[in-house]
């Protein structure tokens, strides 16, 4: 067999073996190259087999800027300092321009939802998909248009969003959740990469009011997860508190577009509404929440959809962590270390950070240099375009 027919086939395989952003320079070498590493089959190959090397996205507030930036879970738990420091792969928006924030990453694509007010209270919701490693941004997708409520019921004026792939039709999809004031009922719609409008999707029976603080559902198994109540005929919304048992988790299956209930840990503990939250860490749906004012306790559910698989990761006083005795805010868990053993926290109202060693108890503050960090997400970096490719 000669050179030249072996060539090609080395070449290839060569660079599916190479890193993400190696591979978006390489693009820049030649047609055949950029036509290669561009082609979807190429980037499908290339998600199966490099390892998943797990980065955070992170959304930080600096100098009156929103910051959405990645960064690799290992070098921000030795360098927590160093949020910033990919710049070419961040974004940044003026506060006072933009309403734009984050609600998602899959397969290294990015949601980026952006809400505007019309006159009348309506709002306008479009999303653009965004790759980091690759520096690119889609265009404005089609507006989604709701109108308020006709009270000021803080409960019903929420939108609530997730973002997630569709394995099925390789599609990736983002979900907006909201209450349709004409029908006088919760409803979901649907926009795919690339279509021309949201469609509604979802059919339940008895569609959940979604918990305040879980505005934006994490992405995880191929659904999307919010907090909702357990009984979806009373009015424990009207409550401050609630145990857990009150909870489910309402879940989104991106690829069958149908909703299932999933239940929390089997507790009797009693949580602030305001308290509490869902997150993916580690690849895994985790529930954390302020406990008593008093504690940080973090869960997480080895096994989607099992109750069972729920397991405590942490459990420890705001004293410990060097925070007020007493703290009012829910910490937020930026990053876990792969062993689990140690956790970044941040308290966004206090603005402050530090890194828990759970195995020795070893707490370090973290210097974050004028950054105040709002939002974490799991990220990874990729090739996938933010546009459709033709099936």
């Amino acid at each position: 067999m000669s050179l030249s027919i072996l060539l090609p086939e080395l070449i290839d395989d060569i660079l599916l073996r190479l890193p993400q952003k190696p591979l978006a320079r390489f693009k820049c070498v030649s047609k055949h190259y950029n036509s290669l590493i561009s082609d979807p089959e190429f980037t499908k190959l290339h998600l199966q087999r490099l390892p998943k090397i797990s980065h955070t996205l992170i959304s930080l507030e600096e100098a009156n800027t929103w910051v959405i930036t990645p960064n690799s879970v290992h070098h921000l738990l030795e360098h927590p300092s160093s949020i910033t420091e990919e710049e070419d792969a961040s974004l940044r928006f003026n506060m006072n321009e933009n309403d734009c924030f984050s609600i998602g990453s899959a397969n290294g694509l990015v949601s980026l939802i952006s809400v505007k007010s019309q006159e009348g209270g309506n709002k306008e919701i479009c999303t653009q998909f965004w790759n980091p490693t690759l520096r690119l941004r889609s265009e404005d997708s089609p507006n989604l248009t709701i109108m308020p409520p006709p009270s000021n019921d803080n409960m019903l004026s929420r939108v609530h969003f997730g973002f997630g792939y569709d394995d099925l039709s390789d599609t990736y999809k983002v979900a907006a959740v909201f209450w349709n004031c004409i029908a006088q009922k919760m409803e979901a719609k649907v926009h795919c990469m690339g279509d021309s409008s949201w469609r509604n999707t979802l059919a339940c029976h008895d569609f959940p009011i979604l918990l305040q603080r879980t505005i934006v559902g994490p992405f995880v198994n191929g659904s999307v997860n919010w907090l909702t109540y357990h009984n979806l005929n009373c009015h424990l919304y009207e409550r401050e508190n609630v145990t857990i048992n009150q909870l489910l988790i309402f879940s989104l299956d991106l690829r069958k577009e149908a909703c299932k209930y999933i239940l929390l840990p089997d507790a009797t503990t009693v949580v602030s509404q305001d308290l509490l939250k869902l997150a993916v860490l580690r690849g895994c749906l985790c529930f954390y929440y302020n406990h008593m004012r008093t504690h940080f306790v973090l869960w997480e559910m080895k096994e989607f959809g099992v109750q069972e698989s729920w397991t405590q990761l942490v459990n420890v006083s705001y004293g410990h962590l060097q925070f007020r005795e007493f703290l009012n805010w829910l910490l937020l868990p930026v990053c876990l270390s792969e062993d689990g053993d140690v956790v970044m926290l941040v308290c966004e109202e206090e603005d402050e950070a530090i890194m828990y060693n759970q195995k020795d108890g070893i707490v370090e503050p973290v210097e974050l240099s004028n950054n105040q960090i709002r939002y974490a997400e799991e990220h990874m970096q990729s090739l996938v375009l933010p546009c459709p490719h033709p099936h």
